[in-house]
């Protein structure tokens, strides 16, 4: 069975970052995405590729947070089988939207169904927008499994997928960038 895994980045911060807020501060914000991809994948599974969707932060942040991920950005850049897809910021100032990520996310997640290129799509994310790719994508014959953070899942697309996993910090290891 080949595995493809499709990381939604911002959600996952998102989530992490509300469950530090609620005080478990042991959530790695750079976690290793590959280890993350792999645990998922198992050892009876093939790993096929990892893409990570992410937006680079704005140039009005903290100049030494701003070089902290992209710093992370550009290390796991150079990991194996994982592809970094950049989306765009747009808006002003305390009203910044992410433009053409979960697009792009449809766009790979369907396109890699229709090419043959996996037999299992695992999302990680709590978005409930990818409710009509997982339908799609189940119609070529894949199965998609959803990795979500406890609380605000989309009961939408717990239905649509094959299985709904929750994301345990066991699957989230902080990442070494030497």
């Amino acid at each position: 069975m080949r595995v493809a895994i499709f990381i939604d980045n911002s959600n996952v911060l998102h989530r992490i970052n509300e469950l530090k807020k609620k005080g478990d501060l042991t959530w790695p914000s750079f976690y290793d995405p590959l280890f993350l991809s792999q645990k998922l994948t198992g050892s009876n599974r093939e790993l096929v590729c990892v893409n990570f969707y992410c937006t680079r932060p704005p140039l009005y942040i903290n100049t030494e947070m701003r070089d902290r991920v992209n710093k992370y950005y550009s290390f796991i850049e150079k990991m194996p089988f994982l592809r970094v897809k950049y989306g765009e910021l747009r808006g002003c100032r305390g009203e910044l939207r992410e433009k053409n990520l979960d697009t792009r996310l449809v766009a790979d997640i369907i396109v890699g169904a229709v090419l043959n290129k996996y037999d299992t799509a695992i999302i990680i994310s709590n978005d409930g927008d990818y409710v009509s790719a997982i339908k799609k994508v189940r119609g070529f014959n894949k199965k998609v499994e959803v990795v979500f953070f406890r609380g605000q899942f989309s009961m939408d697309s717990r239905a649509a997928c094959n299985l709904p996993r929750r994301a345990h910090k066991s699957h989230f290891k902080r990442l070494e960038m030497k």
